[in-house]
């Protein structure tokens, strides 16, 4: 069973500027919810009960959020403010919460090794902190139910369009797995190809299930021309012996990480959240373009 999770959250947010001088980009809110509350609770919703996320120096506030709040939840209390109360508690909804810090930016695979003696010997979940997907199944649950399948490993993304491929790790799709039309092996691993070298349209977007196997290739690969540890690398050396499935998750896939990914976001949960969905739709509608 899969009970823990890794989640990374490295990175200056340089394209979010200012606003993320003094707030993590993982912080920023999408309606009333920071990005990074999203990505805990699918795993939370996927059964996962210790959570490590891997930080990188400046972001302490990730930490506070996720630690906690005593004396503010003795205020609510006192005005009974059970909306308030209700939030809070929502935080953190029981699971235990980890914390490690990259302190140079070294690449994925590099933070990952972070959270080494947090896993030990178990299997884990891993995401990024960026990649924020809406689905009736939560994404880290459906890539379980494929790891329990029987997958060595297993490499969550989707079908991008052709200009997009270029942008993401790239899988070399074998055969079916499980019986099942959403999982085939994953043969190898192209990092960023052009759409004319791509062996495939289907692209790793941020969402794995691996085992502590991961770490012994990730001292086997070299840092890259920026001196980083690319977890594609690591991989690629898995998928190399065989057994590690690529799995086409259902659900909307909005990168965090780009600007227009977070508008996309923030628009599509305004529409589905009880507070503000009719009068989002409302001004959209009224909008003249």
């Amino acid at each position: 069973m899969v009970k823990k999770g890794v989640i990374l959250c490295g990175g200056q947010g340089t394209r979010f500027l200012p606003a993320t001088k003094a707030l993590p980009k993982e912080m920023l809110p999408v309606v009333d919810t920071p990005v990074l509350q999203y990505i805990v609770d699918e795993m939370i919703d996927s059964d996962i009960t210790e959570i490590c996320i891997v930080i990188s120096p400046g972001k302490e506030e990730i930490v506070r959020y996720f630690s906690p709040k005593g004396k503010l939840e003795k205020t609510l209390r006192r005005k009974g403010d059970e909306k308030g109360l209700a939030a809070l508690r929502r935080i953190n909804r029981g699971a235990r919460f980890f914390f490690a810090v990259q302190k140079f930016p070294k690449g994925m695979a590099d933070a990952l090794l972070k959270a080494r003696d947090f896993i030990g010997s178990e299997p884990f979940v891993l995401s990024t902190g960026d990649d924020l997907v809406h689905a009736d199944v939560p994404v880290s649950k459906q890539l379980v139910d494929a790891f329990d399948g029987g997958a060595r490993a297993v490499i969550g993304g989707q079908t991008v369009p052709d200009d997009k491929i270029h942008l993401y790790g790239c899988a070399s799709l074998g055969d079916e797995m499980f019986g099942n039309p959403r999982a085939h092996e994953c043969k190898d691993l192209v990092e960023k190809p052009s759409k004319e070298d791509a062996p495939s349209r289907f692209a790793a977007l941020g969402r794995y299930v691996l085992t502590p196997e991961i770490f012994d290739k990730i001292t086997m690969i070299k840092p890259d021309k920026k001196g980083e540890l690319q977890i594609t690398d690591a991989l690629k050396l898995l998928c190399a012996e065989g057994g590690v499935c690529a799995y086409d998750f259902e659900g909307y896939r909005y990168d965090m990480g780009s600007k227009a990914g977070a508008v996309q976001a923030t628009i599509s949960f305004a529409l589905k959240h009880p507070d503000t969905a009719e009068e989002t739709a409302a001004f959209i509608k009224g909008l003249k373009l």
